[in-house]
């Protein structure tokens, strides 16, 4: 009976662990668009590790603003196959984006040590309204839209 009784316990700690603390997280990132990028570098194709770590850090900014433009604006998908004696002999898939980021920023940035190389993490993201605290003060897509449509 004393096991049941801890195990309730236990569950009510989790539940009220989750109802309280999850909220605030959810709230504080609502309304924005977010994605990581990733990047990394050879160390022996650079003068220092200062420059190395900038090398990775562009790179995942850079791949983190691709996948940005391609969440909002698309993307332009190239495929061709070529077969011989009904084969496939080669596949080749390729992919564009092109677009103007307006509002994106840093949420979060790292840069951290692996072999023989750094990985940089760069999470980039964009307020898709004014909701959250850290987009209150921010240019988020609604208000590029407006001010936009406002001109024409």
């Amino acid at each position: 009976m004393r096991s049941v009784s801890l195990n309730h316990f236990a569950l009510i700690v989790v539940l009220l662990i989750n109802f309280t603390l999850f909220p605030v997280y959810a709230e504080e990132y609502k309304g924005i668009l977010s994605v990581k990028g990733f990047g990394t570098v050879d160390i022996e194709k650079t003068v220092s590790n200062f420059q190395a770590k900038m090398m990775a850090k562009r790179a995942a900014t850079l791949d983190a603003q691709r996948q940005l433009a391609e969440m909002i604006k698309g993307v332009q998908l190239s495929a061709g196959t070529s077969v011989e004696d009904f084969e496939v002999t080669k596949d080749i898939i390729a992919t564009r984006v092109r677009g103007l980021l307006k509002g994106a920023f840093i949420l979060k940035e790292s840069v951290k040590p692996a072999e023989n190389t750094f990985i940089a993490e760069v999470t980039l993201a964009i307020c898709s309204t004014n909701e959250s605290e850290i987009c209150s003060k921010r240019d988020s897509i609604q208000l590029i839209r407006e001010s936009v449509s406002e001109k024409n």
